[in-house]
């Protein structure tokens, strides 16, 4: 879906022309020429206000509870899920829903306050057992950037495949000749934990291109510090990569100020690319390349499916969304 960042972006004027512009504010002063430039890109990428976006029409006033994996502080840490999660609530505002938030705690949902709802967005990765007892809540689950069961439940993915490998591909392209990898480790509940699919991609495809090299490889947590610890240590060493590929912007931006802080310059020093391409990637200094992923897009389209679950649909879907890497200014 077209935002207003998207258009005001491409032409290179703020967010604020770009809605002042659409909303017709007569007390804009632009120039006829920029105003007819917005409204023809606006048509062009097929933007559509708030009040003319598409609306669920559900067969009545359902009560969904969207079930977080992270708690608020990590949410604030990594934007990703907070844009999902802010996507399947607007468009359930705008449907007339009700919606009920629960967040992790220390691995556990207070599932008590979502009695009575018709069904449940579960974002982020779940285990066997929290799954169990959320279908005890609701038959009808849908997961967000996770597909536990493809036979049983709706699930809203992207494409982590072809996302690893255009990033790769775009730097073998660039003539990078060691790439280097800083991820991070994720846990469903104290004891469990998951492959990080970003590495496992990264590491087989450059195995296959016989460019990989393990020593470049590094990995902490999903966090803006993280990213710096690690670049830190990267930094202090004399053998690093040419270019680092970060599994999310948090990572990036810690690496980033690292990296800033040493005084080297970026990209000819070193190079950057991060992942999730959030809204802060495009102020960084300098602005950050990224794989896009369209996140609110995926909150709404698990919105979408979950309805057609409680009203009958049988048939589970599986719906693997596309990114878009975003080249900028952190790889030469």
């Amino acid at each position: 879906m077209t935002t207003l960042k998207n258009i005001a972006d491409k032409l290179g004027v703020s967010i604020t022309t770009v809605s002042r512009v659409l909303n017709n504010d007569k007390e804009l002063s632009v120039s006829d020429e920029l105003r007819k430039k917005i409204i023809g890109t606006a048509n062009k990428m097929n933007y559509k206000t708030p009040r003319n976006r598409p609306r669920l029409k559900a067969a009545k006033k359902y009560k969904i509870a969207i079930l977080h994996w992270y708690d608020v502080k990590e949410e604030m840490d990594d934007p990703y899920y907070m844009q999902i999660r802010r996507g399947i609530q607007q468009l359930a505002f705008k449907s007339n829903l009700d919606t009920v938030l629960v967040y992790s705690s220390n691995g556990k949902f207070d599932i008590n306050q979502s009695l009575g709802i018709d069904g449940i967005v579960c974002i982020g990765k779940f285990s066997t057992s929290q799954i169990k007892m959320f279908k005890k809540v609701s038959p009808n689950l849908v997961f967000v950037d996770s597909s536990p069961n493809e036979e049983q439940y709706d699930s809203v993915v992207i494409d982590f495949n072809h996302a690893v490998k255009s990033v790769l591909n775009l730097l073998i392209k660039k003539k990078y000749k060691s790439i280097g990898y800083i991820g991070g480790v994720e846990y469903i509940s104290n004891n469990i934990r998951l492959g990080e699919r970003r590495e496992l991609v990264f590491r087989d495809y450059l195995y296959q291109k016989n460019l990989l090299n393990t020593k470049y490889i590094h990995v902490g947590s999903f966090s803006s510090e993280s990213g710096y610890k690690l670049m830190k240590q990267i930094l202090s060493k004399d053998d690093r990569a040419e270019v680092y590929f970060c599994a999310n912007d948090s990572i990036a931006l810690g690496a980033l100020r690292a990296i800033n802080e040493m005084g080297l310059t970026i990209p000819a020093d070193i190079g950057i690319v991060g992942f999730n391409d959030n809204p802060m990637s495009n102020y960084t200094s300098p602005p950050l390349s990224s794989v896009h992923v369209f996140t609110e897009f995926m909150g709404e389209q698990s919105l979408y499916s979950l309805i057609e679950k409680i009203e009958g649909r049988t048939v589970t879907m599986k719906k693997v969304i596309p990114t878009k890497l975003v080249d900028r200014s952190t790889l030469k």
